[in-house]
């Protein structure tokens, strides 16, 4: 039974974000949009800024698993 407890102990916690986070970057995404548009930035431009925004959210998330799937052991 004690090798059970130790492992239930190690395991971790599923990757997740709160609610506040999301709630962030919806707000932080609203407001450098508004921005753009308050600028009179062209489409094209406001298109880009956003591509540039998926990309580094897409590497964000691939670091962030991966360093979640490292072992203790290595």
């Amino acid at each position: 039974m004690p090798s059970q407890q130790s492992n239930d102990r190690r395991a971790r916690p599923p990757l997740q974000f709160g609610i506040r986070a999301v709630l962030g970057m919806m707000v932080a995404v609203g407001v450098l949009f508004g921005t753009l548009r308050w600028l009179g930035i062209s489409p094209l431009a406001g298109a880009l800024v956003l591509v540039i925004l998926i990309v580094s959210v897409a590497a964000a998330l691939g670091l962030v698993i991966a360093i979640s799937g490292m072992s203790d052991d290595q």
